[in-house]
């Protein structure tokens, strides 16, 4: 970096402390350490959470709390190969982190010398050894580890990044939140913080994670009295001492959120799930005593589908037809329509994946899918299900799109009482635990699995709204969705303890499409599948949709917005998406008069509408458009403040 002012302090803020914080002040250094004739820098790094590790991953959270990613799937260095200005700088994934911890030798666990050199001169604390040290025993690399042993995971890593900075730079912590951001003068931002301090910089970079909206029913909800309504929020902060022993509790989500509560409001009090196989779920949970009764609802009334014991990392699927897509759509920037150029390429492949299952494990009963590769792209996509099941008969037909209403797919019809309904249910999540042990010796797991793993090719390609709106809105929504339904689920340990708590009567289900109001005594939710409604006196929000910078409850980004300095990403119909707009290539914010923002940087979740694949952890072995991201805002916030912008 050169300055035009030699010998002035230059500096820059980061808002958010979490993962991608954190990775932009790596990008920085890295940046930093390829420059020249440096000049005393100012880095001010803020959050009112644990720095380092942010709000979600914090090391003081309940151990209950586990990740929903692989500990060998994660990483927060960059990898060689990436696509990033500053230098790559190489360092441990998650999980060789917890074998170099847990004193293996990086020889005989295949760790390259070069990453475990950083481990060496960069050694976590001791401590951390030993406040972890069943969890870093039993650790796979195919195991979920706490949130908490992530966070010091994340922790260490801002470490290190702290140390690799050069001597010119002094990095502040403020421990407190951005609540405004005002333009000065000068070409400079003022940056207020809750705590009163105001901040001087000139370039920013916010990194805020995921941000809550507010509730459509939010005045509803909480115009009554003497209810209790626990409002959407990160598992770990809501306020679920306000349930009580023995209360009905009713919850609205079936996502991760809701397995969160559920663990927290059984184990998290002392209940006990104990090896038994002589029950279908292979545990037999013990109580506590503390445990409220759980009644859970959903828009589609079922449980994320549970992930597959692969004993390994996930497999790579093929998707051939989905990847000749891409090389013929990529060189050019033209409008693409999801549903006619993409989405027959992404279920083609999910029934070629599931019949070569198949035919692996039933050789004698099926037909040899090069046989079939032919048929599966001549026949149109709808009809083939029906086609390709008339070539195995008594084999369970494979129908992708029949599994968006899971209900329906698994014949839960209505009219049921709750209790029929409850056992319908039941019995599919021990089906739902079958196919997932089962691994990829279960044809539908494979099959579900080939569109779950397409959802990151299928939104980057359609990254800065290039989708037609209509089908936007349409299929590419749809099968992002489905994507979730089959690859965003919970271990399936989760699945396996969810169905013990429903065997031993503390969680039962009420349907689909509920609908919640306040009632005497607390709150009434209805759901028309079982079209039977059930008062508690707790109303839980599992529900965490997806950021919305129109609704938000931030009130920095509200604020922002509302003077300009932001504005939402639009589609080419001129109508709006939950997303701020950026400039892709800088991460510069735009405002309300079309013009990227000289200094002021977003990056991640909030953009999710229109820069893609930002919200999951970086993967080793790619070139993950987190790190892509961070690296841009960190190179051009490094420009901004030299005068080079």
């Amino acid at each position: 970096m050169t300055s035009p002012n030699p010998g002035t302090t230059q500096s820059i803020a980061i808002i958010g402390a979490g993962p991608r914080g954190t990775s932009v002040l790596e990008r920085l250094g890295a940046a930093l350490h390829q420059a020249d004739g440096l000049v005393p820098l100012d880095v001010h790094l803020i959050d009112d959470s644990q720095h380092g590790s942010g709000e979600v991953w914090r090391t003081d959270q309940a151990g209950e709390l586990c990740m929903n990613t692989l500990a060998g799937a994660v990483t927060m260095f960059t990898e060689p190969g990436s696509t990033v200005s500053a230098p790559v700088r190489r360092g441990p994934t998650l999980y060789e982190w917890i074998q170099l911890l847990r004193g293996e030798n990086p020889d005989d666990a295949g760790i390259d010398p070069d990453v475990a050199r950083v481990f060496r001169r960069h050694r976590p604390a001791p401590a951390v050894a030993v406040a972890f040290a069943d969890e870093l025993r039993a650790t796979r690399p195919e195991s979920n580890p706490s949130r908490r042993l992530y966070g010091a995971y994340l922790r260490w890593f801002l470490d290190v990044t702290r140390r690799r900075l050069p001597p010119e730079v002094t990095l502040h912590h403020h421990r407190s939140r951005a609540v405004a951001l005002n333009a000065s003068t000068d070409g400079t931002d003022e940056i207020t913080l809750a705590d009163g301090s105001v901040i001087r910089a000139g370039a920013t970079v916010l990194a805020p994670g995921w941000q809550l909206s507010v509730p459509d029913d939010a005045e509803q909800l909480t115009a009554a009295d003497d209810t209790a309504w626990i409002r959407p929020g990160n598992p770990a902060d809501q306020r679920l001492d306000r349930i009580e022993p023995g209360d009905t509790v009713l919850v609205r989500g079936l996502g991760m959120g809701f397995f969160d509560a559920m663990i927290l409001l059984t184990a998290g009090r002392g209940g006990r799930f104990v090896d038994d196989p002589a029950v279908r779920s292979g545990l037999r949970y013990v109580p506590s005593g503390g445990e409220p009764r759980i009644v859970a609802a959903s828009g589609r009334g079922y449980p994320l589908f549970p992930k597959s014991e692969y004993h390994s990392l996930p497999p790579r699927m093929p998707h051939t037809r989905l990847r000749a897509v891409v090389r013929e759509l990529s060189g050019s920037d033209s409008p693409i329509d999801f549903d006619r150029q993409v989405w027959s390429a992404v279920a083609r492949d999910a029934h070629e994946a599931y019949h070569r299952a198949l035919h692996r494990i039933h050789p004698d009963l099926t037909v040899d899918p090069a046989d079939l590769a032919e048929l599966i792209d001549d026949t149109p996509v709808a009809d083939l299900p029906r086609v390709l099941a008339a070539l195995v008969p008594g084999v369970p037909v494979f129908d992708p799109v029949a599994e968006a209403d899971p209900l329906a797919a698994r014949g839960i019809t209505g009219p049921l009482s709750p209790g029929e309904f409850t056992a319908a249910v039941a019995d599919g999540l021990a089906a739902d635990i079958a196919h997932a042990a089962a691994g990829r010796d279960s044809a539908w797991k494979e099959g579900m699995w080939s569109v779950a793993s397409a959802r990151k090719t299928v939104s980057v390609l359609g990254a800065n709204g290039r989708y037609t709106p209509d089908s936007r809105r349409g299929r590419y929504a749809w099968m992002m969705a489905l994507g979730r339904m089959a690859g965003s689920g919970p271990p399936a340990f989760r699945t396996r303890e969810l169905l013990t708590l429903v065997d031993a009567g503390v969680v039962s289900f009420l349907g689909a499409r509920p609908t919640v109001a306040v009632a005497e005594g607390g709150f009434r939710m209805h759901s028309p599948t079982t079209d039977r409604a059930v008062t508690g006196r707790v109303l839980l929000d599992a529900r965490l949709p997806a950021p919305d910078v129109r609704t938000t409850a931030d009130p920095l980004m509200r604020d922002l917005l509302q003077r300009g300095r932001i504005r939402v990403f639009r589609l080419s119909d001129g109508s709006t998406t939950p997303s701020p707009e950026v400039d892709p290539v800088t991460q510069r914010v735009v405002t309300a008069d079309g013009a990227a923002d000289p200094r002021l940087h977003l990056i991640g979740i909030p953009t999710h509408a229109q820069m893609p694949d930002t919200t999951i952890s970086p993967m080793p072995g790619t070139d993950a458009t987190l790190l892509q991201t961070t690296d841009a805002a960190a190179v051009h916030a490094l420009a901004a403040v030299s005068g080079r912008a």
